[in-house]
């Protein structure tokens, strides 16, 4: 009775307006309108929440494309993407130990060559280089870099300790995934 102005009449005179058919027809009619207000008001709402999350979205979407824009050096997305230039660990460094004893030094490029053909017979393509500083293996496929560090594990004594090597790429072929998702 209030939102409809009929608040100032006596009880008895209310109780009439409410058994009047135009009462019903303005009570529905206030009705319709609070719920229309209501549902705008919802719609409003939701649109506005649906905004923040694909604000949020774009914004995770447009870092990583950046990303891999970057990485694949590819702005243009007609080109099929074929190499990715990236840091990615692709091999093992060894130092020497210092050993005071000359006759471990000259057997120990042989014990470690014989060590290290047993670590990487399974793998398909690696290249090992002996210098005076120490060991490198490089692997050609990135995907072997897991098992060959667990193939590593223990080295003989004359090695040192093992540290990564990167490698920028051009990564393609099979490498390419395992490039891209070092980036990630």
């Amino acid at each position: 009775m209030q939102g409809l102005g009929f608040l100032h009449l006596r009880t008895t005179f209310q109780k009439l307006v409410r058994q009047h058919d135009r009462w019903k027809v303005l009570l529905t009619a206030e009705i319709g309108k609070a719920k229309s207000l209501i549902e705008k008001e919802n719609l409003k709402q939701s649109r506005r929440d649906d905004r923040r999350v694909i604000g949020r979205k774009n914004e995770i979407f447009k870092h990583g494309i950046k990303g891999i824009k970057k990485i694949t050096e590819k702005y243009n997305t007609s080109k099929p993407l074929t190499e990715v230039k990236i840091s990615c660990p692709c091999g093992l460094k060894w130092t020497w130990q210092d050993h005071a004893s000359p006759i471990n030094e000259k057997g120990k490029e042989a014990r470690t060559l014989v060590w290290i053909q047993k670590c990487t017979a399974n793998f398909r393509t690696q290249s090992l280089k002996m210098t005076q500083e120490g060991m490198e293996i490089r692997l050609e496929t990135l995907t072997d870099m897991l098992p060959l560090l667990q193939a590593t594990q223990n080295p003989p004594l004359d090695l040192g300790t093992r540290s990564l090597t990167y490698d920028i790429g051009p990564w393609k072929g099979e490498n390419l995934l395992a490039g891209i998702e070092s980036f990630f």
